[in-house]
């Protein structure tokens, strides 16, 4: 996820079709930080992908206190900025959210951009890939079961083979002591 978002960054800065992009689409990102001063889209962009590098670089004990703040500070203000920091630049392994709590804060955010904006398509891909792994995580759980389910079988079949193998030893035991009192 941290190459993706390097890549994403480099895209972002070495084109100008790119900054283009970004600043024909200011109104649908267009949002105050602060009441008294508008920030253009593309600078809250750019903005937005150096939090999430610097974050995901961060040792993971400081990723654990970041994203405890970024929970907090979403469930005040419900932003989907802070949602993407969550989703995006502290959630390594799914240790600040788990896939299914990953994959509904991805969907609020997809549902709050634009289809022509930037990010769609990146969330896209990301909420396709985590549902891909949600779909082989359930698989791989199933496929456990019955691999559990069948070593249980053959457990139990082997102890009934061991217990049979017992039974013949003792027919034999049985059969030698018989022939040797007929003789």
């Amino acid at each position: 996820m941290t190459s993706l978002l390097k890549i994403f960054i480099t895209l972002i800065l070495v084109t100008s079709s790119g900054c283009q992009l970004l600043s024909s689409i200011s109104t649908a990102f267009n949002d105050t930080t602060d009441n008294s001063v508008k920030v253009p889209a593309n600078q809250q962009l750019y903005q937005l992908l150096v939090d999430s590098s610097v974050n995901s670089n961060k040792p993971i004990k400081q990723q654990k206190l970041i994203c405890e703040q970024l929970k907090s500070a979403y469930k005040i203000q419900n932003d989907w900025r802070t949602a993407w920091l969550i989703a995006y630049s502290v959630n390594r392994n799914f240790t600040c959210l788990s896939l299914v709590d990953t994959l509904n804060i991805l969907t609020k955010i997809q549902l709050q951009q634009t289809p022509s904006s930037p990010l769609y398509g990146l969330n896209r891909n990301q909420i396709n890939l985590l549902k891909n792994l949600s779909y082989l995580q359930s698989k791989n759980k199933k496929f456990k079961r019955k691999n559990n389910l069948l070593k249980n079988k053959l457990n139990k079949t082997t102890a009934q083979l061991q217990d049979v193998f017992s039974k013949i030893q003792a027919l034999k035991v049985i059969e030698t002591t018989i022939n040797q009192k007929t003789q």
